[in-house]
């Protein structure tokens, strides 16, 4: 049994909205077919063990990583959500202190037209992520993050 994660990193972006007293981590892919398989493999992931690693980097960037522990997954495909090169704009350093205060939500998203927020479609149901973490760059040198610096190579 193989422990590696399958990095998805053909989503758009990410984008924030509040529910239920919860953050929301939309997760906005450009294909459908794509939103869709993945929407059902997250599903399936156990809650006592997402992981969602925000990476802050240098010049005002951070990337995102969201995973279920693989050494738990019952699943064979063992997937992954990783982006990077997104800015720290307002946007972030609004939701920042309610990541580090509470753990958001999951969600994937579908959008027919990114640029146009009436064509984004909610693709699954909201997924719980239990262990969240906002650490520097330097941090992937940790063991303890060894699946993050994987997707971040």
């Amino acid at each position: 049994m193989s422990f590696e994660i399958n990095w998805h990193r053909d989503f758009f972006g990410i984008s924030w909205a509040h529910e239920k007293d919860k953050l929301v981590i939309s997760t906005v892919f450009e294909d459908k077919k794509i939103a869709l398989e993945i929407a059902k493999e997250i599903e399936q992931w156990s809650d006592k063990f997402t992981r969602l690693t925000i990476i802050e980097k240098d010049e005002d960037e951070f990337a995102i990583c969201c995973y279920q522990d693989p050494q738990i997954s019952k699943s064979s495909k063992n997937i992954g959500l990783f982006r990077t090169g997104m800015r720290q704009s307002s946007g972030y350093e609004q939701v920042k202190p309610i990541i580090e205060e509470k753990s958001p939500l999951l969600q994937i998203a579908y959008a027919a037209d990114v640029r146009d927020i009436r064509t984004y479609e909610e693709i699954s149901k909201l997924v719980p992520l239990r262990k969240c973490r906002i650490i520097s760059e330097k941090n992937l040198k940790k063991q303890e993050y060894y699946y993050e610096k994987t997707a971040n190579q």
